[in-house]
């Protein structure tokens, strides 16, 4: 790289964080400051060029079909209820155990994250009505932080992930098989954070009961209360809800594992069961509402992504043209570094990108710039996309600004930054012992892509 190519790309970076400062959307602020780039570089009519045709290059690939079919498909699931029906079956069937309602929110979280393939969204979202029946059940406020905030990142992993399917595009990856691969580690974050939630839950009790004992001791065995309280398990199964929520499962990701459809025509069959199963679950006179009601917020969904996309596509292009993208695989090359030494330092460089982006932000910028690297070490790519995903979501709820954190303690002023670090710091110590065991035990990515039929 030149003098004049890094004192462009300095200026472009300080130009993206500024006018994220000022809350403009995130996809417009790559666009703008790597547009900006490009007329430094290149001048105005290269810019005007980018502009022009990026828009239309993103969004012409074939392969992003798949995005508004699963994002209908999520949409119209939700407005039949059976995400709801997800989240009462969850707090039926974890209500006995200890810390019943914060799995329960963990399981809702998962739902609507893989819904809406965005963390930022889901915490919002769920922060007031998790936070309260959390709170309500007597598990603190520092708990609720947590779970809410960790819960967000759950929906990256289980089919249908948005992000994962923008990897696979960006990364020229096998989509189906990124998302058969996600399936194992998704339900190895779920246990990890359940089983987070338990112990908190547990000690917690422990110490309550131990200092109820000692104030009945003090106070000659006048009987003191204990502070925790049972989470109610009256919650009505909706039982069909929950079958509806299988076949739609079966019928989008199942046919990818058994190689009878593509990922973009599973994707259509889910979106077409799901609205089957919407106008079977909804009556008549409500039809017209509630494909109304889904198809505008799907629209609203697919266009934020849409931009993201187009925006970092921008932004790639002014990297390229820097320099800045061959110059760090150069340094990294050069380096002659052990191959999971370089794994290591590239996923801590996604660590200080939740600062400012969300998920899918992230992924669209440091997936064309880590995936050659690493993939030139011989690292498997599905196993790699998972492990970058992974992190990236993690970035999230990391301090000292996990972006997730801020949106959850704007949702719930009373929580406080202070708490609610603290309250996510077990679950980001859950996280790292997750990705330590994907990266020491591959097979649990690689198992269902290699047993499956998906291309």
């Amino acid at each position: 790289m030149t003098v004049d190519s890094i004192v462009t790309l300095a200026l472009v970076i300080v130009l993206f964080l500024g006018l994220l400062a000022v809350r403009l959307h995130v996809g417009l602020s790559l666009m703008l400051a790597g547009l900006a780039g490009v007329v430094v570089l290149r001048g105005t009519g290269a810019a005007v060029g980018t502009a022009a045709n990026q828009p239309y290059s993103t969004a012409a690939d074939y392969s992003l079909t798949i995005i508004p079919l699963f994002i209908v498909m999520g949409v119209l699931a939700v407005n039949a209820g059976l995400a709801q029906a997800g989240f009462d079956f969850a707090s039926r069937v974890l209500g006995r155990l200890p810390g019943g309602s914060a799995l329960a929110s963990l399981a809702g979280s998962g739902l609507f994250a893989a819904v809406t393939g965005s963390s930022v969204a889901t915490v919002a979202t769920m922060a007031r009505v998790s936070t309260d029946a959390i709170v309500k059940a007597g598990l603190g406020l520092r708990l609720a932080a947590g779970v809410v905030c960790a819960g967000g990142t759950l929906g990256v992993l289980i089919p249908p992930s948005i992000v994962l399917v923008l990897y696979g595009v960006v990364a020229s990856e096998s989509i189906g098989q990124l998302l058969l691969g996600g399936i194992g580690p998704g339900l190895l974050t779920i246990l990890a954070y359940a089983a987070t939630a338990m112990i908190i839950v547990s000690v917690r009790r422990r110490r309550h009961r131990a200092e109820a004992a000692e104030t009945d001791a003090a106070d000659g065995g006048g009987g003191g209360t204990s502070t925790a309280t049972r989470t109610d398990t009256a919650t009505k199964v909706d039982v069909m809800g929950v079958v509806f929520l299988g076949v739609i499962f079966g019928t989008s990701i199942g046919t990818i594992y058994l190689g009878l459809a593509t990922p973009t025509e599973a994707a259509s069959f889910g979106a077409l069961a799901a609205l089957i199963i919407m106008l079977l679950r909804v009556r008549p006179p409500q039809w017209i509402a509630r494909l109304k009601e889904s198809v505008t917020e799907a629209i609203g969904l697919t266009a934020m992504t849409f931009l993201l996309m187009t925006g970092a596509g921008v932004f790639t292009y002014f990297l390229a043209l820097s320099g800045a993208s061959a110059a760090l695989v150069d340094v990294v090359v050069n380096a002659d570094l052990q191959p999971y030494l370089v794994l290591v330092l590239c996923l801590l460089l996604l660590l200080p990108l939740g600062m400012f982006l969300d998920g899918i932000s992230m992924i669209l910028i440091a997936a064309p710039l880590l995936h050659p690297i690493l993939t030139g070490y011989d690292f498997d790519g599905i196993w790699l996309g998972i492990i970058i995903v992974k992190v990236a979501e993690m970035a999230l709820i990391t301090p000292p600004v996990g972006m997730n954190a801020f949106v959850y303690s704007g949702a719930v002023p009373e929580a406080g930054l202070g708490k609610v670090f603290r309250g996510i710091g077990p679950f980001i110590l859950a996280d790292v012992v997750v990705v330590a065991l994907l990266i020491a035990v591959p097979g649990i990515v690689t198992f269902l892509p290699e047993l499956s039929s998906a291309t």
